[in-house]
């Protein structure tokens, strides 16, 4: 049978703001979609786990700009980018928010979207590739595990808390597989607090870091040992740390 393959039309009109997902990192995983609205973006305000490669498919005279966010440093604040993307779609550009993996995982994707909402600016969302599915496929496990549930967990804290937050009882019980997102740093509590709720101390640990790049480091450990595997492997984000 054959197949006609037609390269989708997306409304990118001007004065409009595309949320979207640059995949887990490979230049190879980012979606159709997301491709032709970086050809077509007049501003591009990109996260540090985009690609930069990506970039190189914008526009000669597209507006570049760096809003990345690291551990201990940051491009700019939440605030500046909400206020970069309301500027220039009141300009009538047509404006790419760009992140890694998926921009509904845990991405602040929605207090974005709360900000256009406010504002009256008009924006749509496009999915990427969530780094956890290539982490998944990384380790050769499925999402879900003997009690066919899957809990995802960000290591990252709100922007109005001080500290993060995780209802580990509520995970410990369902005793179903976890995915952390950006727990690296976070790691020596999420291990402590399970193994003192009783999680066993040899339950099955995958660390997978720079998932889908041809430099990705896959460590498998368990949950006791997950803190050293981290510091003697010098593990560093972008992580995703799959347990049980």
């Amino acid at each position: 049978m054959k197949f006609n393959f037609k390269p989708p039309k997306i409304d990118f009109k001007p004065g409009t703001v595309i949320l979207a997902g640059s995949g887990p990192g490979s230049k190879d995983l980012i979606t159709l979609k997301v491709y032709i609205a970086i050809k077509l973006a007049d501003v591009i305000i990109y996260d540090a786990l985009v690609n930069k490669n990506l970039l190189k498919n914008s526009k000669k005279n597209s507006i570049l700009i760096f809003a990345g966010k690291t551990k201990n440093t940051k491009a700019c604040s939440q605030n500046e980018i909400n206020q970069w993307m309301v500027y220039h779609a009141k300009k009538n550009k047509k404006i790419l928010r760009l992140k890694g993996g998926d921009p509904s995982f845990f991405s602040r994707g929605s207090q974005e979207i709360d900000f256009l909402k406010k504002n009256s600016i008009n924006f749509r969302v496009f999915t990427g590739v969530t780094s956890s599915q290539q982490a998944i496929k990384s380790c050769h496990y499925s999402f879900y595990n003997e009690s066919g549930v899957c809990n995802f967990v960000t290591g990252h804290k709100k922007i109005d808390k001080k500290s993060i937050i995780f209802d580990f009882k509520k995970i410990y019980k369902n005793g179903g597989r976890i995915l952390v997102y950006m727990g690296v740093g976070q790691i020596k509590k999420i291990s402590s607090q399970l193994l003192n709720l009783g999680m066993k101390k040899n339950t099955k640990v995958c660390i997978v870091s720079n998932t889908s790049f041809s430099y990705e480091k896959i460590i498998n450990t368990t949950l006791d040992n997950v803190e050293k595997a981290i510091i003697s492997n010098k593990i560093s984000p972008p992580s995703i740390i799959i347990i049980n």
